[in-house]
């Protein structure tokens, strides 16, 4: 119904065609779809954002993973009980006068004792770290272990520690009973290095206690110490196509010597040693001024580049065993007696 009013200074007489609640109802439903309509604005700004977003990430991924490798392609036992970095930038660490890095031990026991004797090593202003394979080939693996928890050593795991970790894990899982026949493999799904009930690691993982085990499987794959020139302890080495720590794949850090065509490889002279290509790549990486401790290359010994530290000098095979101040460079190594002809086992 028209509402009607009078001015009362003339005879005109003013007709409203819209009520006063229809107007006010009107007026709702303007400003619903005014909410409906910013609302819309608001979800498709959020799409975008997060599209660009994810495809900046893909990017990245696609930037830090030159070689081709992926975590994929390399997957870990579900019987791995892995830490893959560990970063220490511990006080405490940092007022240590000296931390040195010690090269493959694989077992030797006695020379490692030697050389902390020779290193004068105390652990009150000292840290030892050792740079992966403890264990393995030579006489003592689980004396290793235990002297170098009793000098609060730190370590990092090497590919012959990641084969005993797996087996020793699959046993308190399952059980002694569980790894038989000695023929069988050991179900761990697609892994790149599977293994037999009948590997000779078997009997190392049955000699551990749990102490011997948490110690072991308590190794990271990397350790970083920002606070000591952004260094990084490993056993085999770094993908220099991958920028970021927590991108670099466990297998291929434990187990690569080479850089071939196709990434990463855990062969000798398929390629370029990997730390030659790291230097070579070194200043366009994010993280610069980094240095690299490592093992696992016993077959080139000393391997010293400036950024790039190879330490394994083939104690187990006669040669020599050798430990680095991490502050200073200096070099410390003691002679070692013949325990495996190298090249003598086929699981290096």
């Amino acid at each position: 119904m028209a509402h009607f009013s009078r001015d009362d200074n003339s005879s005109i007489e003013y007709v409203d065609a819209i009520p006063r609640h229809e107007k006010t109802a009107k007026q709702k439903r303007m400003w619903k779809w005014i909410a409906i309509a910013v609302a819309i604005i608001v979800v498709i700004i959020i799409v975008v954002v997060v599209s660009v977003v994810v495809t900046q990430h893909n990017k990245s991924k696609n930037n830090n993973s030159g070689s081709g490798t992926s975590n994929s392609q390399y997957p870990i036992s579900p019987y791995a009980h892995m830490t893959t970095i560990v970063t220490n930038n511990d006080e405490s660490l940092q007022q240590k006068e000296n931390i040195y890095v010690v090269g493959d031990v694989h077992g030797c026991v006695s020379e490692l004792d030697k050389l902390v004797t020779k290193l004068n090593f105390n652990p009150a202003t000292d840290q030892l770290i050792l740079a992966g394979d403890l264990t393995a080939k030579g006489p003592d693996s689980v004396g290793v272990i235990r002297r170098a928890k009793e000098l609060g050593a730190f370590c990092v795991r090497g590919n012959h520690d990641d084969k005993v970790i797996r087996l020793k894990t699959y046993e308190l899982e399952k059980g002694e009973n569980a790894m038989y026949p000695l023929s069988a493999t050991m179900p761990e799904g697609n892994v790149p290095d599977p293994l037999k009930f009948k590997n000779y690691h078997v009997a190392i993982a049955k000699n551990l206690t749990q102490e011997d085990y948490d110690y072991l499987s308590s190794c990271p794959v990397m350790l970083h110490m920002p606070f000591l020139n952004n260094a990084v302890v490993v056993h085999g080495g770094l993908d220099p196509n991958i920028s970021l720590l927590q991108d670099q794949i466990p297998y291929l850090v434990m187990n690569m010597r080479d850089i071939d065509k196709d990434g990463p490889s855990p062969e000798n002279n398929v390629g370029t040693q990997w730390g030659t290509v790291w230097n070579e790549k070194q200043q366009n990486l994010t993280m610069t001024n980094t240095e690299i401790f490592y093992g696992h290359d016993a077959s080139r010994g000393l391997n010293l580049k400036n950024s790039t530290f190879g330490l394994d000098t083939g104690c187990v095979y006669g040669k020599q065993l050798t430990a680095m101040n991490m502050r200073t460079k200096v070099m410390t190594q003691i002679e070692c007696p013949l325990y495996v002809k190298q090249g003598g086992t086929s699981d290096d």
